[in-house]
């Protein structure tokens, strides 16, 4: 449905009164791509600012069954959330006329890409593996495409392949495991005996008017397969009729002598004449390509790290897993290195991508057990979360030359986990393999994999192997869900997470990673929602000590310890508790930027520096992390070094407000005054009263007293309710050049232990009134001094 740029030219002047309208929020550019049931454009989408692609109905096909199977194709795309199918924003119609608003694609179609000759047996193997993980998400939601062909197949840029146009998908009753739902299935009215789809990959049922199922998908698929690796159609024929008499007669002809044996005998019986005699599923599928990779065939060298990426909007599964031989080499030595890229959810409940968020952390913990490896954390792996990324890319990115990868399908009490060992430079598979459990067993489980891993790598495990935090799964399974909404980070979703790690304990008293979590959520409410420290703080410590209780060797709760002491202004058990947990876990990226943060704020930068430093090699991709070092070279007055770095970290992620408001600030400190307000224009989201507090510090910096005023009495009007904190106003305050009522309210944020003014002693905003007698005071009031 989506099409390039490159497909079709710009529509003439001429022409251009031809473009229709949508509706106020779209503004056609340009046509891109005509097919036989409407046409394609490129589109702008006002209220969300971002390029979309609109199909719209062609004219004169208004028909009942054409509107129907328009209407289709939308409710089949809308019911599906993978990285390898079309994502569709909107439907509606405009003036009688229906239109389809998707992501807008970038790349070639795959029957563009075929004009080329046939593709390496790796490329192939890729491809299909991307499409049979597409295939299988659809099948699992009970969707049946029906026309796969080349033409509906389309590579991104990034090496992604998206399944397009489920305009004549057919909706039958799911195959679950477990469970009794199903979808709402509109019938489709198709006329028995009807055919649909094109003829050279259409099934034998289907060139017989017979009904579709998730075979005749796997028949396509294989056709496909076997013209990538072949460069031809396997019954192309002269004449329509040739063609479908080929598929109901004729066996294909030989694949090339360098495909796998493996791979050869997966392609045949996908085209198998009955349908009983072919894969029943596309997980069948997507399990025998794992399988024929552990026989050395190159599959699955992926395109991008962001088409492993298929859980829903809402929810995502992902366990991103790179393990590696020797780390590349940037001025360290040689070593082993293992990261944990995304699992895909192939669960046909979205709501269980808590569950594979948190296999994710599982298995990065068990792999952190294996001698002499190096384990990217998961912040890194996550940062990379969306991006079109080749597989050379993430492991330049992650300093690491393996992949292990794979999906998570829960359902009821099945769980199937399919995993993949890759290396980097050539696309092999080292070892892969698939597990099929009961839910129950998930701890023996994350042993397994972790010891299968390790002798294929030929390492051991230390300390016997993985030590589950709880033997309970129902407290496991709170604790995931509990992870899942911490991550999020906004009021709503911590209070989830709340009971969440509570329920978890309830389960299981013994359960210390519970009680860090819930200690972590509690002190965030202070930054996220205004929450009081004098009320939360108590109770984080209390789950904090009980965590330590239970478990004195966790590092993870003496971080707990360090960050509320943080917040109670306790600057020397801050400290010590970080140092205590980087003795127990000297990797541990969280300890060492705590710890990096509290030496700066202490007024120790090049101690700080170093330490954040440190975090940044054990998780090079960290917004966060790289955020503090830039900080860190602006409180050192370093304005021009630290937007340069700033800019570097939103290139990883151009939605991370806190860099976009940091750049602001700096360009603030160097006079860029316009250049600081175009930056706080593109935070879309951030805790209210950060942002407009700096805007007012940056109209009163350049002389706009007026606009600085009106902003801070709007702030004042909300003071102590959500995020407005006192210490916010008095630094406003200080910008306007009124002392008095800037340290009252500094008087009032330390009474409230503020923490905007763990900064104080470095950073710059306090420089006007460093001179001034008040300031000692308010250092003695933070106990820095």
């Amino acid at each position: 449905m989506s099409k390039t740029e490159e497909m079709a030219p710009p529509v003439p002047a001429d022409e251009r009164s031809h473009l229709p309208r949508i509706d106020e929020r779209y503004r056609i550019e340009k046509e891109i791509g005509r097919g036989g049931m409407g046409r394609v454009f490129v589109a702008h989408d006002r209220k969300l600012g971002r390029d979309v692609a609109i199909k719209v109905l062609a004219s004169g096909l208004h028909g009942e069954e054409a509107l129907r199977r328009f209407e289709q194709e939308a409710r089949a795309t809308c019911a599906l959330n993978h990285a390898n199918i079309l994502d569709v924003h909107d439907i509606g119609t405009h003036e009688g006329t229906p239109y389809i608003v998707s992501e807008l694609l970038h790349g070639i179609t795959l029957r563009q890409r075929l004009r080329g000759g046939p593709l390496s047996v790796p490329e192939a193997s890729g491809f299909a593996f991307q499409l049979a993980q597409g295939l299988s998400a659809a099948h699992e939601k009970g969707i049946v495409h029906r026309d796969l062909k080349p033409e509906n197949l389309f590579i991104t840029e990034g090496g992604r392949l998206k399944i397009l146009d489920f305009g004549i998908a057919k909706l039958v009753a799911p195959m679950t495991l477990g469970t009794g739902e199903t979808l709402p299935s509109p019938q489709p009215h198709t006329e028995d005996g009807a055919i649909l789809g094109t003829v050279g990959y259409m099934s034998p049922e289907q060139v017989r008017g017979q009904p579709a199922d998730q075979r005749s998908d796997v028949f396509a698929f294989g056709a496909i397969v076997y013209e990538m690796l072949a460069g031809r159609s396997p019954f192309e024929r002269d004449t329509a009729v040739e063609t479908g008499y080929a598929i109901l007669n004729d066996d294909p002809p030989q694949l090339p002598a360098e495909v796998p044996t493996a791979l050869d005998r997966l392609v045949r019986r996908c085209l198998a004449k009955r349908p009983e005699d072919r894969f029943p599923s596309a997980q069948e599928l997507v399990d025998a390509l794992s399988s024929a990779a552990g026989e050395r065939a190159p599959v699955q060298r992926r395109g991008t790290y962001g088409w492993a990426l298929g859980a829903g909007a809402a929810l995502t599964l992902v366990v991103l897993a790179v393990l590696g031989w020797r780390l590349r080499t940037r001025g360290e030595g040689p070593g082993n290195s293992i990261a944990v890229l995304p699992f895909v959810n192939m669960s046909s409940d979205r709501e269980n991508e808590y569950f594979s968020d948190g296999m994710t952390e599982e298995l990065i913990n068990a792999l952190a057990n294996l001698e002499g490896l190096r384990v990217v954390s998961r912040t890194a792996v996550f940062a990379l979360k969306g991006q079109n990324l080749e597989v050379q890319q993430i492991g330049d990115k992650l300093n690491v030359n393996t992949l292990l990868e794979g999906s998570v399908r829960r359902e009821g009490n099945a769980l199937r986990v399919t995993a993949q060992l890759i290396n980097v430079s050539d696309g092999y598979h080292l070892w892969s393999k698939s597990y099929d459990r009961e839910l129950k067993s998930v701890f023996a489980l994350e042993d397994e994999i972790a010891r299968s891993i390790a002798q294929a790598l030929r390492h051991k495990l230390l300390r016997g192997g993985v030590k589950p935090s709880t033997t309970s799964q129902e407290a496991h399974d709170l604790y995931l869900k509990g992870r899942y909404f911490w991550e999020k980070r906004n009021s709503e979703a911590l209070h989830q997470a709340v009971s969440y790690y509570q329920q978890a304990i309830d389960k299981d008293p013994a359960y210390a990673l519970a009680y860090v979590g819930l200690a972590d959520v509690t002190v965030a409410r202070v930054d996220y929602e205004g929450a009081s420290p004098a009320e939360v703080l108590p109770v984080a410590k209390r789950a904090a000590l009980r965590a330590l209780e239970i478990d004195p060797g966790l590092a993870e709760a003496h971080v707990s310890l360090g960050l509320i002491s943080l917040y109670d202004f306790d600057w020397q058990t801050a400290l010590n508790e970080f140092r205590a947990a980087i003795e127990l876990k000297p990797d541990y990226a969280a300890a060492h930027k705590f710890y990096g943060q509290a030496l700066t704020g202490f007024g120790q930068l090049e101690e700080g520096l170093a330490e954040l430093e440190r975090a940044r090699q054990e998780d090079p991709t960290s917004l966060i992390i790289n955020n503090n070092i830039a900080y860190s070279h602006l409180v050192a007055r370093d304005y021009v070094g630290a937007a340069s770095r700033l800019k570097k970290n939103l290139e990883m992620d151009p939605s991370f407000w806190l860099s976009h408001l940091d750049l602001a600030g700096a360009y603030m400190l160097q006079g860029k005054y316009d250049d600081a307000l175009a930056e706080l224009d593109k935070i879309r989201q951030a805790p209210s009263g950060l942002a407009e507090a700096l805007r007012a510090r940056i109209h009163a910096r350049a002389g706009r007293r007026a606009e600085a005023l009106q902003l801070l009495h709007d702030m004042e009007e909300r003071l102590g309710r959500g995020y407005v904190r006192a210490s916010q106003l008095g630094i406003v305050w200080v910008a306007l050049g009124d002392k008095d009522r800037a340290f009252a309210l500094f008087e009032k944020g330390c009474s409230e232990r503020d923490s905007l003014l763990h900064y104080v002693k470095s950073d710059p905003s306090f420089d006007p009134v460093r001179s001034d007698p008040r300031f000692k005071q308010l250092l003695k009031c933070l106990h820095l001094e």
